[in-house]
Parts: structure tokens; sequence; C-alpha cells
């Protein structure tokens, strides 16, 4: 054996170990057999008395080793405990990492569940037994299979030693290898393969389990997919959708989100399927609760912007849709299809092409037009950016057991970070686009119409934030207050960004660019390098949460900020265009559904909302710790408002929160 491989044996790195065994192969191989390795030396998870489904929460992970896999970064290294391992072995693994690691982004994905909870992932090695004999692809998904297996096996030996259950011992002996047969084992192997997709999401979890559900306990079924939803809030990773074909499965899990602050539970509606009366009720008193979940999503509104944009997908996999990490456009087992590859500032852009050419436009259509070239400029150069980060990771980074999971990659022989993928998307997001239309329509507003200003006169009054420029600013036109004019304003200026990524020419092997509208938490950090801008935002303030009116200005109620909204072109922007909607107890019930399917009928895509009162949120702003299962909405998915920063939380407590009159 290789000496490297045998000393990170020695300080128990069996990952790490697996990457030099045989170090003349290639970056697939090597990254497949220290997968195998790491799951044939980490300790089963433990079994604790009482618990349904194995694993459960983080102890899939816990192990003392410096060397680990991650579903987006392949793998991660902790440096400084490697470091007091062994000098010798940090260096040898640092000289590695400096030609393979992660250059940059994030990909979240959902494994294809539903077929290996139907065919087993033995079928999956039948599948890579086909491969030409000899082949590295082969030998190391055949070698990760294997890994797998052990696995399992030691994991059975543990629960029996443990006196688990005998149904849960006997299923853990059955999937994910073999096919799942009934309802328990459908869960139990949906469990397995999230974690060992490395725990991100769940996916379409209805569509997947209903074809196994035959009349099981409901109460039985609500508590086992409450203990698969703690798994994914345990980890602190992401979402799971259900619907628009609704079941008894789909009212299990709507039962199950409620006082749970993970996973984003996405809801489809379709008015050719609507939402039974019952599940509203469900999903309306979940939100009511607080716990902020579920949130709506335009199931037909998606379909169709995907469908013309992507109109060689057949419609049986654009229903696989799956708003994966903080909701990001997936279709499950389908695509590779980014995460959050980058960002466009689109704020900070406008920022800095005003201070620069402000005082040389002589109207308002020459300044709209050079910003509008100025962006598409940089969004293009991002996205070239984007294309060498994923050339980089198909020579360099491979993520094996993803390219084990997803379809198509097995029969192309190709790594799920290489093209393998059926489809594969890059995908950005942007921040800051409401602040840029009001910014745009502050500018017109008091230099181009009113001509209050001059470009130089404006933009000194605007660093020094002067009391009287800040007055104007509030009298301004601006978007969501139903104002059509404006609105149309910042329906022109979306639809410049969004078709950027519509018309750019694939390279690669990518097949699409798509951008996403959800801030996650950047719009913190992003604020933070930005100075004054004619929203009326201050130097440092967090840039625009979603596409709702910024916050402090939906003073016409939610009904006019919808309609604002829905005249933004969401239906290019081929990612979900997150909406933040922070309303009252009493608006939560025959009003917001009424809301909801109103927004979705003027094309709107999708609605999360929070629900709480001004009094508990300044409260909890200054008594936080009294506070600590207060769940809120931030940039695309939920959160303890303990966990935000002072600067975030701010942030929520400035929202409009609608009343019922």
């Amino acid at each position: 054996m290789n000496e490297l491989a045998k000393l990170f044996y020695e300080i128990d790195e069996p990952y790490a170990a697996g990457l030099f065994e045989e170090p003349d192969k290639g970056y697939f191989y090597r990254h497949a057999l220290a997968l195998a390795r790491y799951y044939e030396h980490i300790p089963p998870a433990a079994y604790e008395p009482g618990e349904e489904l194995w694993p459960r929460k983080t102890r899939f992970f816990q192990c003392n080793y410096a060397v680990r896999p991650q579903f987006a970064l392949t793998y991660n290294v902790d440096w400084g405990w490697l470091e007091k391992k062994s000098r010798e072995a940090a260096e040898a693994m640092r000289a590695f990492y400096e030609i393979s690691h992660s250059p940059g982004g994030w990909t979240h994905a959902a494994p294809n569940y539903k077929r290996i909870l139907r065919e087993g992932l033995s079928s999956y090695r039948d599948r890579v037994l086909a491969r030409p004999a000899g082949e590295e692809f082969r030998e190391g998904l055949l070698a990760l299979l294997d890994g797998m297996e052990n696995y399992m096996q030691r994991g059975a030996a543990v629960l029996r030693e443990a006196g688990a259950p005998e149904r849960l011992i006997k299923a853990v002996e059955k999937v994910p290898f073999a096919p799942a047969e009934t309802y328990f084992e459908g869960l139990e192997a949906w469990n397995l393969i999230f974690y060992f997709d490395g725990a991100d999401n769940l996916g379409c979890l209805d569509d997947g389990l209903t074809p196994l559900y035959a009349g099981e306990d409901a109460a039985e079924g609500v508590g086992l997919i409450g203990e698969l939803f703690d798994n994914i809030d345990a980890v602190g990773t992401w979402s799971c959708t259900i619907g628009p074909a609704y079941s008894p499965v789909t009212e299990q899990a709507l039962r199950a989100i409620r006082n749970r602050r993970r996973p984003m539970l996405e809801l489809m509606l379709d008015p050719a399927s609507p939402l039974p009366d019952e599940l509203w009720e469900i999903a309306v008193d979940n939100i009511r609760c607080g716990s902020c979940n579920p949130s709506f999503y335009n199931s037909r509104g998606i379909h169709d912007m995907l469908k013309s944009r992507f109109s060689h997908i057949p419609d049986e996999e654009l229903a696989l849709f799956c708003g994966c990490g903080c909701t990001e456009t997936n279709l499950q087992g389908l695509t590779r299809a980014g995460g959050t590859d980058d960002n466009i500032p689109l704020a900070l852009i406008f920022e800095q092409y005003m201070h620069a050419h402000l005082a040389e436009c002589e109207t308002f259509e020459d300044f709209f037009e050079g910003l509008c070239r100025e962006t598409e400029r940089q969004i293009d150069r991002q996205l070239d950016a984007i294309v060498e980060r994923y050339d980089y990771m198909a020579k360099y980074l491979p993520n094996p057991m993803r390219t084990l999971l997803n379809d198509d990659c097995i029969e192309k022989g190709l790594d799920f970070n290489a093209g393998g993928c059926r489809y594969t998307w890059t995908q950005s997001s942007d921040s800051g686009m409401i602040n840029t239309i009001d910014s745009l329509l502050a500018v017109r507003e008091l230099i181009y119409r009113k001509k209050l200003f001059t470009a130089e006169e404006f933009l000194e009054k605007l660093t020094a934030e002067d009391t009287y420029l800040y007055t104007l600013l509030k009298s301004c036109p601006c978007f969501g207050l139903d104002d059509e004019e404006a609105d149309l304003l910042g329906a022109a200026y979306a639809e410049r960004v969004y078709m950027v990524y519509r018309t750019k020419a694939p390279k690669s092997f990518i097949d699409a660019y798509i951008l996403t509208e959800h801030q996650f938490l950047r719009y913190e950090g992003e604020g933070a390098r930005i100075g004054a801008t004619p929203d009326g935002r201050r130097k440092g303030e967090p840039t625009c949460d979603s596409i709702a009116a910024l916050r402090g200005k939906a003073l016409d109620g939610p009904t006019a900020m919808l309609k604002s909204a829905a005249r933004l072109p969401q239906h290019l922007a081929d990612g979900i265009s997150v909406l933040n909607l922070t309303l009252s107890k009493s608006f939560v019930g025959d009003a917001l559904r009424s809301l909801v399917e109103t927004y979705f009928a003027m094309g709107g895509i999708q609605v999360q909302v929070t629900c709480i009162s001004a009094e508990e949120l300044q409260d909890a702003l200054v008594h936080p710790e009294m506070h600590r299962d207060l769940i809120v909405r931030v940039g695309g998915y939920s959160e303890y408002f303990v966990n935000l920063s002072p600067a975030l939380r701010q942030a929520v407590v400035e929202r409009n929160i609608h009343e019922l009159s």
C-alpha cells in the first residue's frame, strides 16, 4: 500500500487514506474509493430507544475525522485538527487540496428517491456492472457501493445490539439496496438516501411515497415524517416538496411540519387540481401558529415557465420540480443545477454606475439604457467565470455519490460535475433588484422630471445622507403600491436582467443558465459594501430580502404589493422569485388563501409567510433569549429569529406587517 495511505490509516483518516491508496488513478476513482473507505470505517450511527427511523439527527456524521465528504464541495478538511494529528499528513493533504478543491459556488441537489425506492441500489449496481470492465468510472462506483453496503451491514448489527424495533432492523437489512415494499420501508429508505447524499434535500416526498401508502395509521405516519423532518432540521439543511397531486402522505407532511423550522416545506398549488379545503386549513393553521410552513408555490406557473425555456423536457420530468436549498430550481434526480453558483449585486452595480455616469446622461432613458448595458456586461462576465469553475470541477473535483444517485451519469459514464446528469444548469442569484427599481424611480422623479437637483447636487446630498433629500425620497414613486407606471419601469429593468440568462449561448457541457430570485442571507453582506442609494437605503444597510416592496414601503396593503410583484416578468427568470409576506394572525385564514390564489392567477410564482405581531417582534428584538422558538422567513427559507444577526433581526422588524381591517 502507498506509504501516505498507510500514514492516513494510522491517524484514523480513512477518506484521506482512500485518496492516496492508488495515487496514479484519476480523480473520480480516487474520490469514489475515499468515500468507500469512509463508509467502511465510520462508526455506524447510534440508536436511541424510542426512535422509529435510523439514523437520526447528526449521529450519522459523528466521527473524529479531519477529512470528510461534503455534498456540495466533495470534501472538507479541518486543517487545524489534521495538523495536530500529523504535520506530514497535513502537508500531503494540502498539496492535493491545492490542485483539487472547490473553486467557489455551491451545489444543491435531490437524488432520484422515487427510482431508488422502486428499483433498489442493487439495480444500480447492475447498471454499473454493464459498463466496460476495468474502467475507472465503473470500478470506482462498485467500490462505493461496497462501502455503502458495509456500512448498512454494520448498522443493522448496531440496531440489533441496541434492541431497536424489529421492523426497523429488517428494513435496514433490506433498503435501500432492495426495493421498498411497504410505506415504512419507503420512509426508512428515504431517510438513508438523504444521509448518504450528504443530508441536503428531501425532494418530492409525497410523490415518491404515495405508491407505497396502503392506509397505514395517519398518526404514526405523521410521527415518522416528523422524525425525517427533525433530521433535516438537526443538520441545518433545506427543503422538501409536496403536491400538487395530493394524497394522505401530503396531509401527513403538512401536519408533521407544525412548529418545525425545517425543512422549507414547498406546497405546490395548481388550479387544475385545487388543494382540498381540509389541507388549506392545516396549512393556514400551521402558519398562524408561527411555524412559517408551508411556503406556497405556483405549480402551473413553474411548469409553464420552464416549458417555455426547455420545450424538450417532458411534462413528467418537469413535474419533478423541487426547490432545493433555498429554493433553487431542480428536477429531482435529473439535474446538476447549481445551488448558488454566484450572486450578481444589482444594487452595487447601480450605485457604481450612478456615481460614474449620472452626470453625463442628458435623459433618464440614456441613464436607464446605460445601466442596463453595464448590468448585462457584468452578468455575462460572471457567467463565463462560472463556466470556468464548472470546467475545473469537471476535471479535478468529482462527486461520486451524486453521480451514483442521479440519472443519467451511469449510462453516460460521466461524473455529476462533468455533465453526467440529464440536465446541467448553472444557477445564480441576484441581490438588490427592488432597491435598484426604487432607485431608478427616484432618479427619474427628482432629477429628470421635477429637476429639483442637478446630478452633481443629487449625488453630493445622497452621499451626505442629507435630511431634506431623504424627505423627498420618501415621497417618490416606488414599487409595491400598485402604481402601474412605476411597476412597468421595474418590469422593464427586470426583463433586461432575466433575458441575459435566457439568451446567452451555453458553453462547455452546460445546457442553460438560470437566475433565481432568492436572497438567502446575502442581503446583509451586500448592503454592507454599498453606499447610500436613492431608494432611501442608507449606507451599509441591508438590501431587499425578496421581490416584495422594500421594508416599510408597502403602505397600501398586501393586495397592492402583490399586484406590483406580479407585474415583474417572473416567467422569464426560470428560477424561483421569492416573495416574503408578513401578516398578522387576523389575516391568516381565508384572506391568506385568497391572496395566494389571486397572486398566482396573476403570474406570481412563490409566497412565503411570516405570521407575527409587531409587538412580539419588538419584544424579540429586545429580548431574543425569550423567543428562542420564534421562526421567521428570510431570503428563501425559515430560520429562528435568535439565529439571525442584529442587522437581519432589525430588517425583519422593519417589514410591513399587514393587518386585516
